[in-house]
């Protein structure tokens, strides 16, 4: 299992790369020294599986083509995109100071309820097995956007002019 001390970060990055795949659904697992997706073929027919392998190498790779392009962007946030939901579900997991085992939205595809399936292991080694609604991670994901860009107090910048 792949151990990270900010997992927001590095899930946001695989999220960016299966985005510009078209992929949609998934199952991410970590292993020791990478990340493994299956996904769906995202080419028609549409009946294979894919597999798809991130080391930590690679997600500073993307990090850092992710950097260049956010420069680039035109400013709209969609907190439903595959990046968004894998950052909130990735700052989910660093609150709870868990190593994460493995993210799922295969169910969430043929299911009423969308949401994403995460497994992770707490600090005292229990396993969880924990549903997230979509409309859960869509609003952590607006909470993240927020405390991102949150502006300092305007009356310390002016203070500190004098």
């Amino acid at each position: 299992m792949l151990y990270l001390p900010h997992y927001a970060g590095a899930l946001r990055c695989i999220g960016q790369a299966l985005q510009n795949r078209n992929i949609e659904v998934f199952d991410l697992k970590s292993h020791t020294n990478d990340f493994r997706v299956q996904c769906g073929d995202p080419n028609p027919p549409y009946i294979a599986l894919i597999q798809v392998a991130f080391s930590t190498e690679d997600i500073k790779i993307l990090d850092r083509d992710g950097q260049a392009m956010r420069g680039q962007s035109s400013g709209e946030v969609r907190f439903d995109s595959l990046a968004e939901v894998l950052r909130a579900v990735g700052d989910y997991i660093d609150n709870k100071r868990g190593h994460l085992r493995g993210i799922n939205n295969t169910s969430s595809s043929i299911s009423d309820y969308p949401a994403v399936e995460i497994e992770y292991e707490t600090r005292a080694g229990d396993v969880q097995l924990e549903s997230l609604s979509l409309s859960f991670v869509r609003e952590a994901s607006v909470r993240m956007y927020k405390k991102r860009t949150r502006l300092p107090n305007p009356v310390s910048i002016f203070a500190q002019r004098r």
